[in-house]
């Protein structure tokens, strides 16, 4: 099960480090299709708000930019705001695509490569 909660002890239990994005989304929950906005991505989940509470199982497909519909589930869920886990983990590719065009600021340059300085032989 994919965590997210504001205490930093479960900091530890993430399979991955999430990342800030704030993407609208497309989703289907039942027959219901609304705009949600992605708030934190990783490989295995993301937050998302805009939904009233949602329940603990619920399918909710998320239509990623370039993505066929991912489909999620609601893994906690409080006021309008609720953790999603994948059915299966995004391709490192797709999650590095989605973080370099969508992810905050500060994100995206700490995920930007490194340029390594050219040493000229003496």
């Amino acid at each position: 099960m994919w965590l997210d909660t504001e205490r930093d002890d479960f900091d530890a239990k993430r399979r991955a480090a999430r990342v800030g994005i704030e993407l609208p989304v497309r989703c289907k929950h039942g027959t219901d299709r609304s705009t949600v906005i992605l708030k934190d991505l990783n490989q295995y989940g993301a937050r998302i708000e805009g939904l009233q509470k949602l329940r603990i199982d619920e399918p909710i497909s998320l239509m990623l930019p370039g993505l066929q519909p991912k489909l999620a589930f609601v893994v906690w869920s409080r006021d309008r705001v609720s953790g999603l886990e994948f059915e299966r983990p995004l391709h490192d590719d797709v999650f590095d695509s989605i973080v370099s065009e969508f992810a905050i600021k500060q994100y995206r340059e700490a995920a930007a490569p490194k340029a390594h300085p050219i040493r000229h032989a003496a």
